[in-house]
């Protein structure tokens, strides 16, 4: 599965745990967090499908970090030893999909998470449709063939939608750290995936160019 999950929990042993769940059903990319700040920042960077939110960071509340998601893309699971039904209500209120009470089951947790993460594996954008488990791409009932590099590159897009991306993100994510790129070389492959994906290569509906500070893939 083609999925991102952060684990936002400042005990290690607890955060090891789950993603050791987790990772052995291979459901994507997995993130830790151990502090608001931190996941903060990942929040920011990344769109994730399922976030795991302890309540107690280090002292601070776990729910300051709620303004951060988008629950149209990201479903919220409190993971917590807050048990209280007004514990409960308010993980709700918040937006949380589900609520887990500590002391819990690495396993039962995991295939409550893959219930989330099933539900994004077909990204579906106009007449654009996307496989993440099977990589195939259509645009108006047709196959369309990409590169590894093209796919790559949507599929970034896609996973951060509707926020601008920075040529410095592009290429750390895309490329990665160690690979020297230059706007160039982007901006080729950006062309090239237009070509395929938009209906006017011309005039871009999903793929988009901020003048001054990146692009953005509209859905």
């Amino acid at each position: 599965m083609n999925g991102k999950i952060l684990i936002i929990e400042d005990d290690h042993d607890i955060q090891t745990l789950i993603k050791i769940a987790l990772s052995n059903k291979q459901f994507g990319n997995i993130y830790t967090a151990d502090d608001i700040q931190s996941a903060e920042k990942l929040l920011r960077s990344y769109t994730f499908n399922v976030v795991l939110l302890d309540l107690n960071l280090k002292s601070e509340n776990g729910y300051q970090l709620v303004k951060y998601l988008n629950n149209n893309v990201t479903k919220l699971i409190v993971v917590t030893a807050k048990d209280t039904d007004l514990d409960v209500y308010k993980g709700f209120e918040h937006g949380a999909v589900d609520y887990v009470k500590k002391p819990f089951d690495p396993i039962e947790l995991a295939f409550r998470v893959g219930v989330h993460i099933e539900k994004n594996n077909i990204h579906k954008n106009g007449n654009l449709v996307v496989n993440f488990d099977t990589t195939d791409v259509s645009l108006n009932g047709e196959p369309i063939s990409l590169t590894t590099r093209e796919y790559d590159l949507l599929e970034y897009f896609i996973e951060n939608k509707n926020q601008i991306l920075t040529k410095n993100q592009i290429y750390d994510r895309v490329w990665g750290y160690s690979v020297s790129v230059d706007d160039n070389t982007l901006m080729v492959h950006i062309r090239m995936l237009r070509k395929k994906i938009e209906n006017d290569a011309n005039t871009p509906q999903f793929i988009q160019t901020i003048r001054g500070k990146g692009y953005i893939y509209r859905s």
